[in-house]
């Protein structure tokens, strides 16, 4: 009885938290109802008939049947994408690959496998030696 009232309280203040943090997140502010307005989107002026599936669906379906499938289709202005630099790389560069640096981290990455190989073969041999002393499975 005591989990499912200790589950209860805590669902409730989970729940009162993330309103409330919701609530100061989305809170609208003077320079969001600007940016907003700037952007064409008055929701004064909205009516709820200019979202119309049904008419998108007809517009992209006559494109489509026209005979031009080659035609744009207007999505709006769109900005073209930019792709941020990243250091050395960035999109359409050739990367250059360090053959020294993957030797070493190939040889590395070898060696290790072979002493966690070497450490569970004498792991076994040692319980086949005495099985009463064997301390487990690897890793201990």
């Amino acid at each position: 009885m005591r989990f499912a009232i200790i589950l209860v309280v805590g669902g409730s203040a989970t729940g009162a938290l993330s309103v409330g943090a919701v609530h100061m997140m989305v809170q609208p502010n003077a320079q969001m109802v600007q940016a907003v307005r700037a952007l064409g989107g008055d929701m004064a002026n909205f009516k709820i008939t200019d979202i119309d599936p049904l008419k998108v669906y007809e517009d992209v379906k006559a494109q489509i049947t026209s005979g031009h499938p080659a035609a744009p289709i207007n999505f709006g202005s769109a900005a073209p994408l930019s792709y941020p630099k990243l250091g050395d790389l960035s999109l359409g560069s050739k990367v250059q690959l360090d053959d020294a640096a993957m030797k070493r981290a190939m040889a590395a990455g070898l060696n290790s496998s072979i002493e966690q190989g070497i450490r569970r073969s004498q792991d076994m041999a040692a319980y086949g030696r005495n099985p009463m002393g064997w301390h487990g499975p690897p890793p201990f």
